[in-house]
């Protein structure tokens, strides 16, 4: 399998598309004006602390507070726990912790100082998620200069390249202190690399600490490196043939990156010379395209319907023209095949959170709705974000949550319509005809003496004037006055004002 990263660069957005075989596989996109706070290292202020919710407020000077529960001071941060597996001895039940958890009053005062990190966006009316206990992620390991473990990714499934890797970041902890957490990028490395990077994260870590003893609170003391540079950290392995970049600039300041994390990928890194763009060249950009569009269509002309929410996710599954060759049980199984392979796909292109409900098309055999299960929850292997999945029903529904770390591609380029307010649909020209005259009746007992404009959207308007105009008579006999009706061309569809010409 031939794998490329590909970087668009422009003035005010960057975009980062990895392929597999040609075939647009993840998407991210960042922007000048919304760039990601996760990761970032602020010196706060509590601003508010909610016994009741075992919770506080910090202020780290952005336009929301963040929010941070007694969990992430006291205890291990459940990000950390969800990414990376930890030795048997540190693991604790869930009941003994919410028992020993202590007061949040009793470990913050209101107006205290203290430096925290951002594990999750804001998103919505929410603010930032916070915790103290600090991580550095590096290419290798992740440094937590606040612990004393040892642990491994969960990705990493070789018991005897995990005890080795053990071995030589338990050798490296005795001069340092803190807690380091192997990523999978780590197989094979030998321990002079690893020792390489401790050194590295124990640095940033120390200058943190300068930056913060002088730094006045809320203000920003560390931040995370941009999209560009996370890519080529987290990304960019041995299994990428080719990283791809059309910026020169940006391009320069990639191979300085890599000439410090992994020399030996120098020689992979390509600058982008063409007259065409980037993603035209590659032709993916209307692939990209495709992203923001709530119906996705199959290779066997099926497809699929998204439907998003600010914490739900909804996605049917329709056969479309997809009429198979033998049986309805047979088109309904191959369609869910494909779909539960595309639905992962768009999950990580669109990076959707939350809860989702999948609505597969229904089908009679047990071994078919086992099959398509299994095709969706080994499709989902590849996903970086945390997913649980609860086993298809008899009807061919599918509950799961996502992990969501932030806001999803399609929020950053889209905003709700403020014509429908975010409904999808408007009301008919019937509806408000109605509505507009029932208003008018009303407007006409209340001020028996004034004469009354009708001010309506055109289409309401001829409506009113053709299909009603006996009803807009009648009530100009009932009250023996005459209606003046109005169109406003710059109307909403649902806009009626009724004014007075007597004032």
């Amino acid at each position: 399998m031939y794998k490329q990263i590909l970087i668009n660069v422009e003035a005010q957005e960057k975009r980062v598309a990895i392929l597999e075989s040609n075939a647009l596989e993840e998407f991210y996109v960042e922007r000048a004006d919304q760039q990601r706070l996760v990761g970032n290292i602020y010196k706060g202020r509590v601003n508010a602390i909610l016994p009741g919710m075992a919770a506080a407020f910090i202020d780290i000077g952005l336009e929301k507070n963040g929010f941070m529960h007694v969990s992430d001071i006291v205890e291990t941060p459940p990000d950390i726990e969800e990414l990376f597996s930890e030795s048997t001895e540190h693991k604790r039940s869930s009941r003994h912790k919410k028992e020993s958890m202590p007061q949040i009053t009793n470990l913050l005062k209101k107006g205290q100082e203290l430096l925290v990190q951002i594990v999750k966006e804001p998103i919505g009316t929410k603010g930032a998620r916070l915790t103290t206990h600090v991580s550095l992620p590096g290419r290798l390991i992740v440094y937590m200069p606040h612990e004393s473990r040892i642990g491994v990714s969960k990705r990493i499934k070789k018991d005897s390249e995990r005890a080795r890797i053990k071995r030589d970041l338990a050798s490296l902890g005795k001069s340092r202190k803190g807690g380091f957490i192997a990523r999978t990028a780590g197989i094979g490395c030998g321990r002079r690399a690893f020792a390489a990077e401790v050194n590295y994260l124990s640095n940033v870590w120390e200058k943190v600490k300068r930056d913060s003893s002088s730094a006045k609170a809320p203000s920003l003391i560390h931040r995370e490196h941009d999209l560009a540079l996370r890519v080529v950290r987290d990304l960019f392995t041995k299994d990428v043939n080719r990283l791809i970049v059309d910026d020169k600039e940006e391009f320069r300041k990639i191979a300085r990156f890599i000439g410090i994390l992994n020399p030996s990928l120098r020689l992979r890194l390509k600058y982008y010379r063409g007259e065409t763009p980037l993603f035209e060249r590659f032709g993916i950009e209307k692939e990209i395209d495709k992203i923001y569009e709530n119906r996705i269509y199959l290779k066997n002309k099926g497809y699929i319907i998204i439907e998003q929410t600010e914490s739900l996710v909804a996605i049917d599954v329709n056969t479309g023209g997809y009429v198979g060759r033998k049986s309805l049980e047979e088109t309904a199984f191959n369609t869910n095949l494909e779909a539960a392979r595309e639905i992962s796909r768009q999950m990580r292109l669109r990076d959707m959170g939350g809860i989702i409900v999948i609505d597969f098309i229904d089908m009679e055999a047990r071994e078919h709705r086992q099959r398509v299960f299994e095709t969706l929850k080994e499709s989902l292997r590849r996903d970086k974000a945390k997913t649980k999945v609860l086993n298809i029903s008899a009807l061919g529904l599918v509950e799961m949550t996502r992990q969501r770390m932030r806001k999803s591609v399609e929020s950053l380029s889209y905003k709700i319509c403020p014509y429908c307010n975010g409904r999808g649909s408007v009301k008919s020209v019937v509806t408000v005809s109605i509505e507009a005259k029932r208003e008018l009746a009303h407007a006409l007992k209340k001020q028996p003496r004034k004469r009354l404009v009708l001010y309506i959207h055109p289409d309401v308007h001829r409506h009113l004037l053709t299909v009603d105009r006996s009803t807009i008579s009648a009530l100009e006999n009932r009250y023996r006055r005459k209606v003046i009706l109005r169109e406003n061309p710059a109307f909403h569809i649902e806009q009626i004002v009724i004014d007075s010409l007597d004032k």
